[in-house]
């Protein structure tokens, strides 16, 4: 009997969805949210939800997993130490697809891919300082003028 198994199949070709798949799971990783076509989302969600798993464990194995599914390879070490344990307490169900209609060219599925529970990295953190304190600048320069 033939067992049906689930392939992610896109335009590109097996290398090329492979490639995709990767990409879409490490931006989703880096930002957070992903605003792309329905069945990327979803097939970018199952990716995400095995890497989130795999991280929470942590043996040489899931290691080697995370590194197949991750383009950086930094990425694994952000996945290990922020955001599998900020998803300690959940055993699954780290990721949520949210439709947010047509895309006006070719009326194709839009969906955002996002957590469902709050992960904040510190790259995000960095990010965020490094905006609000040219403007702390700025707004001091005009009231020293005046």
């Amino acid at each position: 009997m033939k067992n049906r198994g689930h392939k992610i199949k896109f335009r590109g070709g097996k290398d090329a969805n492979k490639m995709l798949m990767r990409k879409l799971a490490t931006n989703f990783l880096l930002k957070g949210k992903m605003e792309t076509t329905k069945q990327k989302a979803k097939a970018a969600q199952s990716i995400v939800e095995k890497l989130v798993t795999k991280a929470k464990t942590n043996s040489e194995a899931d290691r080697n997993f995370m590194l197949k599914h991750v383009t950086i390879q930094s990425m694994v070490k952000i996945l290990v130490s922020q955001i599998a344990p900020s998803l300690t307490k959940v055993s699954s169900g780290y990721t949520r697809i949210v439709s947010m209609g047509q895309r006006g060219t070719d009326g194709a599925q839009i969906a955002r891919l996002e957590w469902v529970y709050p992960v904040v990295l510190e790259t995000e953190k960095k990010i965020v300082e490094k905006k609000q304190s040219p403007k702390k600048e700025v707004i001091e320069k005009e009231a020293n003028k005046s």
